[in-house]
């Protein structure tokens, strides 16, 4: 049976998908180790599996069909075997709306675990809470509305006689989805945009992170346009499904970009390949466990401030501290940083057991008796 441009496309997107959470997987690896692993790690596992969840479902509703869109002759025309395929079909149609949601808003929980991790120590971490707590809501909130919009439940997979369009096509779903997904997204701009906007850093740089952190503007426009072309065209699941593995697509990279940059970075590839073998630990320099000097380095509040998340992420040499330093130095370090404003690896004093920052002070006393 030849493939259906829609099914070239879905296992493309899919594919795609998996490598780039694959990536994110072995990044973190690379970076942190399994037993570093955070949060976000195991939601991106979870991703991983409702991905391959939703396509499943999408494939089985392209084979076997829905409720949806059709006439009342055509399904009183229907033979006992043809409705039972239908009945399967809209079976699969709910669960796939379960995985979708559940891909997404665990694709929301990898972000707010990274930008928890970001915000240490800034007021920007109540906002990473506030709207854990929202996201949490709403996806009980739309868990809920894919489950109870339709009563008795039994009538989302009624094929004769017609159980009405909001049992079949689920408009109401198009409409929380977007709603929640939207509003969730645009808080989670808001977490890394004043950021942005008060370091000091070359454009460049500063246009490659925002990019990374700022990813969900391209999931909100997926959503917005997923929601208007399915609503448009309500009495066909082509457009919703196409449109929802676009969406998911567009997620899965947005989300998982910044913890694959790592992968880029030279200085990922030199420290595994100068592991101790003692502790199983890449090391930096010599061998000695030895912090680097810090001397050039102010005590500003800014510098306070690093050292205090610092010894909070104490054992994660990880990636997103490279853009904590960024946002944390970029409007007040001013000695001990090169052009693009941030600080090496071996000014920070990175060593095993932590992060260590060290200031030198050096005491000269006149040859006066």
């Amino acid at each position: 049976m030849t493939a259906t441009p829609f099914q070239k496309e879905a296992w493309t997107e899919y594919g795609i998908g998996v490598v780039v959470l694959l990536f994110r997987l072995f990044a973190r690896f690379k970076v942190v180790g399994f037993k570093n692993w955070q949060g976000d790690d195991y939601f991106a596992v979870v991703a991983l599996i409702f991905w391959t969840a939703e396509l499943t479902m999408l494939e089985l509703i392209g084979q076997y069909g829905t409720n949806i869109g059709l006439t009342d002759e055509q399904r009183a025309a229907l033979s006992p075997a043809e409705e039972a395929r239908l009945v399967f079909g809209s079976k699969c149609l709910m669960a796939g709306w379960t995985c979708y949601v559940t891909l997404i808003w665990s694709l929301k929980a990898c972000m707010l675990f990274f930008y928890n991790r970001l915000t240490l120590g800034l007021t920007q971490q109540k906002l990473v809470k506030l709207n854990a707590v929202l996201c949490a809501c709403t996806y009980i909130a739309v868990i809920f509305t894919i489950f109870l919009h339709c009563r008795p439940i039994e009538k989302h997979f009624q094929v004769y006689p017609d159980p009405g369009l909001n049992c079949s096509a689920d408009f109401i779903n198009y409409i929380v989805i977007a709603a929640t997904n939207v509003v969730t997204d645009g808080i989670l701009l808001c977490i890394p945009v004043p950021l942005l906007a008060k370091v000091r850093l070359q454009l460049r740089r500063k246009l490659i992170i925002g990019v990374l952190l700022c990813g969900g503007i391209f999931v909100m426009a997926a959503t917005l346009l997923r929601c208007i072309l399915s609503v448009k065209d309500i009495n066909s699941i082509n457009n919703s499904t196409v449109w929802a593995i676009r969406e998911t697509f567009v997620a899965i990279i947005a989300v998982n970009a910044p913890c694959i940059k790592p992968l880029f970075s030279s200085s990922i590839w030199i420290r595994s390949s100068s592991k101790d073998p003692s502790s199983g630990r890449g090391t930096y320099g010599k061998s000695t466990g030895a912090s680097f000097n810090l001397s050039a380095m102010g005590r500003s509040k800014h510098h306070t401030q690093l050292e205090s998340t610092a010894s909070k992420t104490a054992g994660r040499d990880s990636d997103e501290f490279g853009m904590l330093r960024d946002t944390h130095h970029g409007s007040s370090a001013q000695a001990g940083r090169g052009d693009n404003g941030s600080f090496s690896d071996e000014e920070l004093g990175r060593k095993d057991g932590g992060i260590q920052v060290t200031t030198m002070y050096e005491v000269r006393r006149d040859g006066h008796n």
